[in-house]
């Protein structure tokens, strides 16, 4: 008959749980064995064997070490022969076949607490089973020194008859059976439905949030719903698998460490989205340390109405698209070439002007530097240089149907260039002041100029002559043909527009701006409508039959420097001297899009940036990670390594709370840390983004989340397991 009442079969890799299990089954009153009792010098199989076969019940703890080794499953299959077999799972993982319809304790939420519920329940119904195991004997409770331990033995089928049978009511096996976990295929099925169930939950927030707003570009937004969901769910599951490879997975909706994962790929990720937040504020006029602008001296719209120019004193031109505000371009050589710098070694080779080929493959731009520069569309690559004149050149102006150029200077002329060869054709004359703006007409025939002379000109640039002279009634700042050029309109310094029929010359109207000085004007509505700017920051929309404002256009904080329009006239561009151009809706008045010449975060020491892929937003984008793979790579690892750096931080930090004996201050640390550092990125974020937009955005997390995630579990479940049998073999 038996001589212990436990034997317990467990992997060595346990050894911590299970002598607390052995622990609490020696309290209640049971003999246990297990191996630590085994005698030096002994012959370890058959002590293990002798023991296995005295004992009236057999506890298997199955753990993800334990199902692959061989003398657990042998030792639980002597158990299961003989109907004695009590199996606890501490770790959630797939019971070995031959024992899954064996019900199974559920210890995996088991922290070491002798008092825990399921760990009572479970002893209680070891006990039980101890007691009644068929043919054993009876077991009174007295110390093992004490005499003819057999004879009681004998004796006690006498005593236990039918009253045992009878104190063996169904409720005794009841609590087991509550605390019993289902099959491992059954836990993993249930997972992979909560993972579906979550991510069918995200995705259709999102399409919610997708579908009502206008910052998922509608062309996207199946392919950004669907991306999401498949996101969410690679991370929930990856999470929940990795979890369960380590014995802690929950049927719970979100898990702790799926929470801190998410937390983890926030902080990984906030480099890509706050340089939106800094970019949003600094448009707003708020200060945002390390944030620097630059004036925006002139706009140009290409003929299709797609692509902008900017013009700014930060020696460069930028290209936009008008439908998005993301940039797609920049020119810089400018600055890369200047010789001129102010006392702070900044450069001083203000662009002034810009302007679109035909066709817009290429673009020409006029700076301080006392060049102009042909360059190509849109990445900003050098193909000629334009040297002749004297002074700053202050705008440039590309014939609407051939390679023929025009540019005007401080130094009074105008030149017309041959855009492939780079030559000058002629020079026109005639000046007595800086020639700040030029035009060619929409048939290319002729150019219109006004200078600081207080003169508006019309040229035939083709043999140099002089068509009329007309008063700007002040210096002239800007000049632009109407969209069929039958008109052409100036604006002054005074803070006067005035309008020319291109044929006859005569004045058609005349407009005061209402600011001191008036700096840009621009035609739109199929030239019945005048757009104007000055020193003040409103565009002001007339009718140009009865010189009445139609509307104002307020958005700009400064100055509005620079004005145009598209071909037909449906939108206009405005430049100013607060750092951005806007376009706008030539008919409602509506802001359509924002840019800025505003310093790059790339130049901040921790880059900052937002991938313009499929969501859209106010804030203007320096970089388009399409165009600039590099610096996406680089503000991305910046981000990750932070969040890596304040992993290892709270994990030292957890370490020293472990070993001083702190342990339940331990556990909570890497979370709280995560959860703060997370919290206090996203107030920074949401301080300026609007919500939609911030919610949106935040869906980046995902990726990484998938990621580490995945990499995760894979680590789990090859490596850490490889690592566990060779130590087995060893």
């Amino acid at each position: 008959m038996g001589n212990h009442d436990v034997f317990i079969s467990y992997s060595r890799e346990d050894r911590p749980k299970v002598e607390k299990i052995a622990h609490a089954l020696t309290n209640s009153g049971l003999r246990v064995w297990w191996d630590p009792q085994i005698k030096t010098g002994t012959g370890f199989r058959q002590e293990i064997a002798d023991a296995l076969t005295n004992t009236r019940s057999v506890l298997v703890i199955w753990s993800r070490n334990s199902v692959s080794s061989r003398f657990v499953c042998d030792e639980a299959d002597e158990g299961a022969a003989r109907e004695i077999l009590f199996p606890a799972l501490i770790d959630n993982v797939d019971i070995p076949l031959g024992f899954r319809q064996i019900q199974t304790a559920d210890l995996t939420h088991w922290r070491g607490n002798l008092n825990d519920p399921a760990l009572k329940a479970f002893i209680s119904t070891i006990a039980h089973g101890a007691n009644n195991a068929q043919g054993a004997p009876a077991r009174v409770r007295e110390p093992e020194s004490a005499p003819a331990p057999a004879e009681k033995v004998k004796t006690a089928p006498k005593v236990k008859p039918k009253k045992v049978k009878k104190q063996k009511p169904p409720k005794a096996p009841k609590p087991a059976k509550r605390a019993y976990t289902t099959t491992g295929s059954k836990r993993r099925l249930a997972l992979f439905g909560q993972s579906i169930f979550m991510a069918a939950l995200i995705a259709a927030a999102f399409a919610a949030l997708a579908y009502t707003s206008d910052f998922v570009f509608a062309a996207y937004r199946p392919f950004f719903v669907g991306g999401m969901g498949i996101l969410a769910f690679l991370s929930r599951y990856g999470t929940l698998e990795a979890d369960r490879a380590a014995g802690a997975a929950s049927l719970a909706l979100l898990p702790r460490s799926y929470i801190a994962l998410i937390l983890f790929s926030l902080i990984a990720i906030s480099p890509l989205v706050l340089e939106g937040r800094l970019y949003a504020a600094a448009l707003e006029g708020v200060q945002v340390k390390g944030i620097e602008g630059a004036d925006i001296n002139h706009v140009a719209v290409a003929r299709n109405g797609n692509r902008l120019l900017t013009s700014s004193d930060d020696n460069s031109v930028k290209i936009w698209d008008a439908n998005t505000g993301v940039e797609l371009g920049e020119f810089n050589q400018h600055q890369s070439d200047c010789e001129e710098t102010d006392d702070a070694g900044k450069p001083l080779c203000w662009v002034w002007g810009a302007d679109f080929s035909p066709d817009g493959s290429r673009a020409v731009s006029a700076s301080r530097d006392l060049t102009a520069r042909i360059w190509e569309s849109p990445n900003g690559k050098l193909i000629t240089i334009l040297e002749g004149h004297r002074s700053s050149v202050y705008d440039t102006a590309w014939h609407p149907e051939e390679d023929i150029i025009a540019t005007s200077s401080s130094d009074d002329t105008i030149i017309i260039w041959d855009a492939n060869s780079g030559e000058a054709i002629r020079t026109l004359t005639g000046h007595t002041g800086n020639v700040n703006a030029i035009d060619f007409s929409p048939d290319g025939n002729l150019i219109a100029s006004a200078s600081d002379d207080g003169m508006a000109r019309l040229w035939n640039w083709r043999n140099g002559g002089r068509i009329s002279a007309v008063s700007i009634g002040g210096s002239g700042n800007d000049i632009n043909f109407s969209n069929d050029g039958s008109m052409f309109a100036a604006a002054a310094e005074n803070g006067r527009i005035r309008i020319w029929d291109t044929g006859s010359r005569q004045r058609v109207a005349t407009f005061d701006h209402g600011a001191e000085k008036a700096f840009a004007v621009a035609f739109a509505n199929d030239d019945t409508t005048l757009a104007t700017s000055g020193i003040d920051p409103i565009i002001r929309l007339w009718k140009i039959e009865d010189q009445t404002v139609i509307a104002e256009l307020e958005g700009h904080k400064d100055g509005v420097r620079g004005l145009d329009s598209s071909a037909d006239g449906t939108i206009i561009v405005s430049g100013s001297r607060d750092n951005t151009a806007r376009v706008w809706d030539a008919k409602t008045g509506a802001e359509l899009a924002t840019m800025g010449h505003i310093k790059s975060a790339m130049d901040l020491p921790i880059a900052i940036d937002t991938p313009p892929l499929f969501v859209s937003s106010q804030a203007p984008v320096p970089f388009d990670f399409q165009r600039h793979p590099k610096e996406g790579a680089m503000m991305l690892g910046k981000g990750i390594a932070a969040a890596f750096t304040l992993l290892l931080g709270a994990l030292v930090v957890k370490g020293v709370f472990w070993f001083t004996g702190a342990r339940q201050i331990a556990r909570p640390v890497v979370v709280t840390v995560l959860l703060a550092v997370s919290s206090y990125l996203g107030l920074l974020i949401a301080a300026t983004l609007p919500g939609e937009a911030l919610a949106l955005w935040l869906t980046i997390a995902f990726i990484p989340a998938t990621i580490f995630a995945l990499l995760r579990w894979v680590w789990r479940v090859t490596i850490l397991r490889n690592v566990t049998q060779r130590k087995r073999t060893i």
